[in-house]
């Protein structure tokens, strides 16, 4: 086993100074978005000699993010629509990094978001008939909610496709409306504050309009939701770790100055996904995912756990307190280990509070 040395991603919706003082260093004068442990090829993480995971084939990438600022509004697909997605980009010859690019990979992208301070969000649809309350609240167009748009079987991913065309008036009156609304209780109120804060960063984007449609959830430390593939979310502000597959398949439908292809997104949202929140107490906690890829597990408190054997690597990062694993490798808040199958049982002391992430369901 040995400690990781992470890769620092500097995007401009990222804190100036929230993982710094995590990790109880100095800030860099730069947004610090994400923290990554793990292989990825543009980003692997390196042992205390250097050497980089990039060869290591882990199944799972580990993230700290803070977020300042609203991330881009996206999904990420399920493995049919990823895996068409890819061969279609593939057969028109498209780089993997180009900009136009929503498949880079065959396969989806599950993520698992647990909150290390208050964290908010936007993830999923309200339930139809309060969501159309919502929106008609604060002036989203009627043309986007009419039946003929929007049934039982599709939900509300006509409207996400229709966001390509020019709304530019109907942004402005629903922001005009969320104004109005401000400071009003219930879902009205909390749909017109995410409005105002999006605008405040994005005015004008078309993607405005599928806010008020869309379930605000504020997670408190230690709670979680699983994204899992067809998800519509973005993410507010907040701390949190981030586990997921090492895939970069993602389509956006605004808030951000990357490529947005709302038809894609349209291709990729599942209407019906609504994620639950988790609320882990005190203690050793397992957090339910429904993909195979990987766990993840909450150790919290003054507690010592005996790790037995694995199917794979782990993954464990300390964000309170201290943590030691094994016979003394000691971590400190924003430090992880990497502890390689080969090293068999190990043990996890920790006081404060710390994650595991394995290979393997």
């Amino acid at each position: 086993m040995d400690r990781l040395v992470g890769w620092l991603r500097h995007y401009d919706w990222g804190s100036a100074t929230a993982l710094a003082a995590l990790r109880g260093v100095e800030p860099s004068g730069r947004p610090e978005a994400e923290l990554w442990f793990g292989s990825h090829w543009s980003a692997p993480a390196t042992l205390t000699d250097g050497c980089p995971l990039d060869d290591s084939d882990l199944p799972f990438l580990v993230k700290l993010l803070a977020a300042d600022r609203p991330l881009s509004l996206q999904a990420h697909p399920d493995a049919a629509t990823a895996a068409a997605g890819h061969r279609r980009e593939e057969e028109a010859g498209l780089d993997r990094d180009d900009p136009a690019r929503c498949f880079p990979d065959p396969g989806p992208k599950p993520e698992l978001l647990c909150a290390i301070s208050r964290f908010d969000t936007l993830c999923g649809y309200r339930e139809r008939d309060e969501a159309r309350e919502v929106a008609a609240t604060l002036s989203v167009p009627p043309d986007l909610l009419g039946s003929e748009k929007v049934d039982d079987s599709n939900g509300w991913n006509p409207v996400v496709a229709a966001l390509a065309g020019d709304r530019s008036d109907d942004v402005e009156r629903v922001v005009s409306a969320a104004r109005a609304a401000k400071g009003a209780r219930g879902p009205v109120g909390q749909a017109a504050g995410a409005v105002l804060r999006i605008a405040d960063h994005h005015p004008g984007d078309p993607a405005l309009l599928l806010v008020p449609l869309m379930r605000r959830l504020v997670l408190e430390p230690g709670q979680a939701v699983f994204i899992c593939p067809g998800v519509l979310h973005t993410y507010l502000d907040g701390v949190a770790l981030e586990v997921m597959t090492p895939c970069d398949n993602v389509a956006r439908g605004g808030f951000t100055t990357k490529n947005v292809a709302p038809e894609v997104l349209a291709e990729v949202v599942d209407g019906a996904a609504a994620p639950i929140v988790q609320r882990p107490g005190d203690g050793a906690h397992r957090y339910e995912v429904s993909v195979d890829d990987f766990s993840v597990r909450r150790v919290a408190g003054d507690l010592e756990v005996e790790v037995g054997e694995r199917n794979g690597p782990d993954v464990v990062v300390a964000v309170e307190g201290t943590t030691t694993v094994g016979d003394g490798l000691e971590l400190t808040p924003g430090d992880a280990a990497w502890i390689p199958v080969g090293d068999g049982p190990y043990r996890l002391a920790v006081d404060g509070v710390a994650y595991r992430v394995s290979a393997g369901g």
